[in-house]
């Protein structure tokens, strides 16, 4: 369903139980993770919101939507720019080379020891090519290749290719060799720093840029942890510990 305005697509699902897939040309309040805002020309990308109800998945094994989430959009955005170096930058942003072109947004509801509801908003920035927050690294489909695109086209293939994707769900070993494959930086060297972090609610406490270091991306854990391969010893962060140096 497309509505011209709402203040976003993710609490617009929420408060219409009757729909399952909506996209706006301008939210007034769109959101990103962990309580940051997501920037969006009126009328110039997409903003959609998708619901899963009983999508099968444990609560404890719920990184599995994250990574099908992000493969259907990496897919998306591939078609889209065939020509460019697309990934999935840890746990699911999508990165043309090293700028941000989508964001995702997903907000489970549970039922004992399952997720009973699943709501993925996307936000890609497709004709936008100014933006005014200080986000430090953007970038849009026109401003890769130059040219307009249609958003509600884009909306729509959105929409197919999660729908394509949710199989991966019960193939949980080829998911997560399908998003390891997918993903920005696994298996190279590169610079990182830790964060110090409240998850109630989620905050950055302290960023310890001063004190960066090279480290391998080398395996994500069923629950979204980040495993790096620092010097000899391996390591785990959560959302949010762990800051890429770009």
């Amino acid at each position: 369903m497309y509505i011209k305005q709402t203040n976003s697509t993710n609490t617009w699902l929420k408060e219409h139980p009757d729909c399952d897939v909506v996209w706006t040309s301008w939210q007034t309040a769109g959101r990103g993770q962990a309580g940051n805002s997501w920037e969006s020309e009126a009328g110039k990308n997409v903003l959609f919101s998708m619901r899963l109800t009983r999508p099968e998945v444990a609560v404890d094994k719920q990184f599995a939507l994250t990574m099908m989430a992000s493969l259907a959009v990496l897919n998306v955005v591939r078609a889209l720019l065939p020509n460019e170096d697309v990934a999935i930058k840890w746990p699911n942003d999508i990165y043309v080379g090293n700028k941000k072109i989508c964001g995702i947004l997903i907000e489970s509801r549970i039922a004992e020891k399952n997720v009973e509801e699943a709501i993925i908003g996307i936000g890609l920035n497709v004709n936008q090519t100014e933006w005014h927050n200080g986000a430090p690294n953007p970038t849009s489909v026109k401003s890769q290749s130059g040219a307009e695109t249609d958003i509600a086209q884009v909306s729509s293939a959105l929409e197919q290719t999660i729908r394509e994707q949710l199989s991966l769900m019960g193939r949980p070993e080829e998911l997560k060799q399908h998003y390891l494959a997918a993903l920005y930086r696994f298996g190279q060297k590169a610079w990182y720093a830790e964060r110090e972090v409240s998850l109630t609610p989620s905050k950055i406490l302290t960023d310890k840029q001063d004190e960066a270091f090279e480290a391998t991306i080398i395996d994500v854990t069923e629950q979204g942890e980040l495993v790096l391969q620092v010097r000899t010893e391996k390591k785990k962060y959560h959302f949010k510990e762990i800051q890429f140096i770009l």
